[in-house]
């Protein structure tokens, strides 16, 4: 199945793809999730995750908290920090892929400047991937966490399919202003403040787990975000010219 990002209509300045609704307020409140009846694959040897004990979605990570470092071939590395509170399942699932090796040589097949960059599918298709569970999983929706620029997402094809895929927003405080002015989103006063001081994609608010944000590496991302697309084969101009690869995402303890 296709993962994909959503979003509403094209925005003159904004590169967004077709079919997803924003949520107010009130529908963004977190989803319960469980690990019961979840059960590992063997192939995959879990990694020790240690969470903050405070969600704050911006700033720097507590010493100790997991981290990822990710590598990207000629473009440098950006560094992650998580949200294990929030979004158990996510970070769980991402974490122990990447301590796996699952991402290593993965490219980035799904770039939009302005908008965000996608990968997690071995396939370099945005058609597969898998879970650490060997199926797909329910979104992790929370109050505390926004799409903001340099967070990091689950990819799906629709409410709760999330696999391996994922994607980085990368929208600028411009391209979040012009979307909360277009009015096709439901926010709060503090919630646009954020969007419009740190950018990011308010139409994705509410639609997919937001379980991580970067903490180092914005420029690497605006560098891959600028990369030289061309169409994906389905009317999109997404596909980079030249493979933008992951060399290795590695998972170190914050010092």
């Amino acid at each position: 199945m296709k993962k994909m990002i959503l979003a509403g209509c094209m925005v003159l300045a904004v590169a967004l793809c077709a079919g997803c609704s924003s949520k107010s307020k009130t529908e963004t409140a977190t989803t319960a999730s469980s690990e019961e009846g979840k059960k590992v694959l063997s192939k995959y040897k879990l990694p020790e995750i240690t969470g903050a004990k405070k969600t704050q979605q911006l700033g720097e990570a507590q010493k100790g908290e997991t981290i990822a470092v990710m590598k990207v071939k000629d473009f440098g590395e950006i560094k992650f920090k998580f949200f294990l509170k929030d979004a158990p399942l996510a970070v769980k699932n991402f974490v122990t892929l990447a301590d796996n090796g699952y991402f290593d040589g993965q490219t980035f097949h799904r770039v939009i400047n302005d908008f965000m960059i996608q990968g997690g599918d071995p396939t370099g298709t945005g058609t597969g991937g898998e879970s650490i569970w060997g199926e797909e999983f329910e979104n992790e929706i929370s109050e505390n966490l926004l799409p903001l620029r340099g967070s990091l997402c689950m990819a799906n094809a629709g409410p709760d399919t999330n696999e391996s895929q994922f994607f980085i927003v990368q929208a600028k405080p411009d391209a979040a202003k012009e979307i909360i002015d277009s009015g096709v989103t439901d926010l709060t006063e503090e919630q646009k403040k954020l969007f419009e001081e740190q950018g990011g994609d308010p139409s994705l608010t509410g639609s997919y787990t937001v379980f991580g944000q970067i903490i180092e590496g914005y420029d690497v991302l605006d560098k891959i975000a600028a990369t030289p697309v061309e169409d994906n084969g389905s009317g999109e101009q997404s596909k980079p010219v030249e493979n933008v690869v992951i060399e290795s995402v590695t998972i170190e303890k914050a010092k």
